[in-house]
């Protein structure tokens, strides 16, 4: 994996870091078009990628 230069992936990690979150967004090397790929570079199998995360706060229970 190597550091985020996406525009996306430099905005998610903007955004974390405006709420005070330390984070490292890095992307893959290599492209990981499909779920098996991404599996593959990560070392994992496919049944543990997830497609959606979803973020509550704890106060409220709301998605965010």
């Amino acid at each position: 994996m190597k550091p985020a230069s996406h525009p996306t992936a430099l905005r998610i990690q903007q955004l974390l870091a405006d709420a005070g979150i330390g984070s490292d967004v890095v992307e893959f090397e290599q492209p990981t078009r499909t779920s098996a790929e991404a599996a593959k570079a990560i070392g994992c199998s496919v049944a543990e990628i997830a497609k959606s995360v979803v973020f509550r706060t704890q106060a409220s229970g709301q998605a965010v």
